[in-house]
């Protein structure tokens, strides 16, 4: 009787440590604490990588998150990982708060790469998506692809026929960041017109998120000052947006040497103790990548350098 017993107590411990066992390593599809997506695809890869893609907020604005990609797979690959993370169906992968905006049945047909092009052909069902999101579609497809390493173009159609076929002839062959993303118009007149990216910052379930936006305004000032005097300002375009730059902050003076953008602040860019906040170092740092061919940017306060930083940086955020 008693044998009988601890054979029973020996089974059932040798049964529960065998199924704690497989339920450990059973391969599973997991979420970092900083939000990225762990796919079961990737999990196993050596050189797994970060990528930043955009996603849509409540606000319906494209903000820039970041994934992880498997740097061993070729563009194509990179690719239909991508856009799998911009398909709206729940991705329990995403961010808290943010969503992607392609229709869920939506098949990716077909992916090509030929010299810095990535042509992408869709099924039919993400022409279902409503008539308000069709740009913006079209924007988070193009921006986050251009984020994949020799990507300088996206091609997008349907079943074979170009998107402009479907949703207006006006819509360019190759699709680049001039198409713009979040586009805003505030032009009074018609001389002076020119496109500007402001980055500015929002707050989702904690996590602080850079959300470009591209005006197109009839201000012929230098870039760099129209992007410090909005960043600056108590008014921004959207009510949910904000900036951390004081707004006593003021630009003396800049100049670009080569690949370089050195910028001379006044004492008002310090939040204390001659240090500068992180969100205004990137909001200023990405807006600037966005307008200007420059690699670095050296950030001065009376002719004194404080701080110095280049585009791989400031490359992810949200980490």
């Amino acid at each position: 009787m008693l044998k009988r017993k601890a054979l029973k107590k020996i089974m059932i411990t040798t049964l529960t440590v065998c199924l704690l066992l497989a339920i450990y390593l059973m391969p599973s599809n997991n979420i970092g604490s900083n939000g990225l997506s762990q796919n079961m695809e990737i999990k196993y890869s050596d050189n797994i990588g970060k990528i930043n893609i955009y996603l849509l907020n409540s606000d319906d604005l494209l903000v820039k998150a970041v994934t992880v990609v498997d740097n061993d797979k070729d563009v194509v690959e990179k690719t239909k990982s991508i856009l799998t993370n911009l398909l709206d169906s729940s991705n329990d992968l995403l961010p808290n708060g943010l969503n992607g905006i392609i229709p869920k049945k939506t098949k990716i047909l077909s992916v090509n790469y030929t010299e810095g092009i990535v042509s992408v052909d869709f099924s039919s069902e993400v022409l279902g998506v409503s008539e308000k999101r069709r740009t913006k579609l079209l924007e988070a497809v193009t921006f986050s692809l251009l984020e994949i390493e020799g990507v300088n173009g996206v091609k997008i159609s349907v079943q074979g026929e170009a998107i402009s076929n479907h949703w207006g002839t006006d819509l360019p062959e190759v699709f680049t960041k001039e198409f713009g993303i979040n586009k805003k118009y505030d032009i009074k007149k018609r001389r002076d017109i020119q496109k500007v990216v402001v980055y500015y910052i929002d707050e989702i379930e904690g996590n602080k998120y850079y959300v470009p936006i591209t005006k197109y305004i009839d201000d012929n000032r230098e870039k760099i000052s129209i992007i410090i005097d909005d960043l600056s300002s108590s008014y921004i375009y959207e009510p949910n947006l904000v900036s951390y730059l004081n707004q006593r902050t003021e630009l003396i003076n800049y100049e670009i040497d080569s690949d370089t953008m050195i910028l001379n602040f006044n004492t008002s860019i310090f939040m204390s103790d001659k240090q500068i906040l992180e969100e205004v170092v990137y909001s200023i740092m990405y807006s600037i990548f966005d307008n200007y061919d420059v690699k670095e940017v050296i950030f001065q306060v009376d002719h004194e350098e404080i701080l110095k930083k280049t585009s791989k940086d400031v490359e992810f955020t949200n980490q």
